[in-house]
């Protein structure tokens, strides 16, 4: 079998013809002017098992990031598993808000609290080479890669990890503390996309009944935790914008703002203490 043929046996498991050529990639390890110019190029029979693997998977409505084991946030390659959120593109306004309000401390302490694969944290980390970022989960699953993308990323010098169930095991004080804690409502998991539901981490994802418990225990503990006029920065649900803000108000907190993501959605609340 030779490139053309694979291509054209293959094609009709993947309705969406790009994520084809992203298992095509990474099984070759080239880019897809490769498979162009190489049309008559044979094919070993290990590579064509691969891509029918992957098809069986994505046909079950694998995401295509877990079938990879990586995916890409803000411009950096993380390493993935079925023990940790797939990183999105709407969680980013969350690092550019803690990155921009660094810049009103020398070196900057910060925190990411629950932080999954580590994306935030490390993101954050590999911008402000002179900030100290603490990554804190309470899954070891979670700590076992986010210590794998710290290594991957190039971030020992200025990042520490920390087994924490929210600020259990935290000894120190911060300037900015950045969580995208669990915010889904239980009536809302029940009904989610099957890529979502059947293959992300429901601790990660499920948050009572409301969708608002953990930034209530957050924001009323992140008070003994941040350093004078410090920050505490949330990514909320499309909806929950007004209610978090409404929680810190309660808490004491002020300067609470409410920033959109790409999708012109509320998705970051942030307030000084």
């Amino acid at each position: 079998m030779v490139i053309s043929q694979l291509i054209n046996s293959y094609s009709g498991f993947f309705p969406d013809k790009k994520e084809m050529y992203l298992f095509l990639e990474e099984i070759f390890k080239k880019d897809i002017s490769y498979f162009y110019a190489h049309q008559d190029q044979i094919v070993e029979d290990d590579k064509a098992k691969l891509l029918l693997e992957y098809a069986k998977r994505r046909i079950k409505k694998e995401p295509v990031a877990y079938i990879l084991g990586k995916a890409y946030f803000y411009g950096n390659e993380f390493i993935i598993d079925r023990n940790v959120l797939i990183p999105r593109p709407d969680t980013e306004v969350l690092v550019e808000q803690a990155i921009s309000e660094s810049a009103n401390f020398e070196k900057p302490n910060i925190l990411d609290l629950a932080c999954g694969s580590g994306c935030i944290g490390i993101s954050i980390a590999k911008k402000l080479k002179e900030s100290t970022v603490v990554l804190s989960d309470v899954s070891q699953d979670c700590i076992n890669i986010t210590s794998i993308n710290i290594r991957h990323n190039n971030v020992e010098n200025n990042t520490k990890v920390v087994k924490s169930n929210l600020f259990s095991d935290i000894q120190e004080k911060f300037d900015i503390i950045v969580s995208n804690p669990p915010y889904i409502p239980y009536h809302e998991y029940i009904s989610l996309d099957k890529q979502v539901a059947d293959y992300e981490p429901e601790l990660a994802l499920l948050a009572g009944e409301e969708g608002t418990e953990f930034y209530e225990i957050i924001s009323k503990e992140a008070k003994n935790y941040l350093n004078k006029d410090g920050w505490v920065m949330f990514e909320v649900g499309y909806n929950q914008s007004k209610r978090v803000e409404d929680i810190l108000k309660k808490q004491g907190y002020s300067d609470i703002t409410i920033n959109a993501d790409i999708q012109g959605i509320h998705r970051v609340v942030r307030a000084k203490f």
